[in-house]
């Protein structure tokens, strides 16, 4: 009983600390979509404040090792949508993302405000167009991130990358940063916090926020040289992040 109580309080406090972030940071975004539009540098660091803001108020606490890097593209493994809230909160980033987000209520708006690039599935022309958006954010210096793997999972493994994405970096030469993010929770697996097939949203979320604790780790790895077939390219990467993940988990348990 005093379990049930302590979970139920961790998560109303969340709830209500989250609604409140939601609450401010849409009505920032109306105002500044009526606005003059920001430059994008301008627009990634607001997306910063708000992924820290929302990680401090579900009390989620992240830990990086490795250097994070200022530009070029970063391929990651895929979990959760906290992944997007992680990766923002460490370094100012532009994302590749799935073109449904883009209708999602309030994130969706967000996310198109902070230079979101959305690519829709099964869309050869979208898919160019979307290269072409990610040559130019990584000449001008802008870090992208990537989930090859092209969906969320359970965490029990990674998925082979799809590299189609990983052109633009080839055509430009600008190095491919492997990265892995992973979770652990202090009454619960990573698993719970992951959000995969066809889970639903609401229980999933309000399952996370009744959590004792949420730890969220990002490993960043050694720089590729992004050059040659983009297949081998992707295929070292996901290797990498393999390691990535591997290295972190034996850290956690010794």
């Amino acid at each position: 009983m005093i379990e049930l109580f302590h979970r139920q309080s961790r998560r109303v406090r969340r709830l209500l600390r989250f609604s409140a972030v939601v609450l401010r940071e849409r009505a920032r975004l109306r105002r500044l979509q009526r606005s003059e539009p920001d430059s994008l540098e301008g627009r990634l660091r607001l997306l910063q404040h708000w992924g820290r803001d929302s990680l401090a108020a579900l009390d989620v606490q992240v830990t990086v090792e490795g250097s994070p890097p200022t530009h070029g593209l970063l391929a990651s493994n895929h979990l959760s949508y906290l992944d997007i809230l992680v990766y923002c909160s460490v370094l100012p980033c532009a994302f590749v993302s799935k073109a449904e987000v883009r209708r999602w209520p309030y994130f969706g708006d967000f996310a198109a405000y902070s230079g979101t690039i959305f690519v829709p599935r099964e869309d050869r022309v979208a898919l160019r167009e979307a290269n072409q958006r990610v040559a130019d954010y990584l000449k001008a210096d802008i870090a992208v991130v990537l989930f090859p793997e092209g969906t969320t999972t359970d965490g029990s493994h990674v998925l082979r990358f799809h590299s189609s994405m990983l052109q633009p970096a080839i055509d430009a030469g600008i190095p491919v940063t492997p990265c892995a993010i992973s979770y652990e929770v202090a009454d619960g697996t990573e698993s719970e916090v992951a959000w995969w097939g066809d889970m639903k949203l609401a229980p999933q979320f309000l399952n996370l926020t009744a959590k004792k604790e949420i730890r969220a780790k990002v490993a960043f790895g050694e720089s590729l040289a992004a050059c040659g077939d983009r297949k081998a390219l992707g295929d070292t990467a996901r290797e990498q992040v393999v390691a990535l993940r591997s290295a972190t988990s034996r850290r956690s348990s010794s």
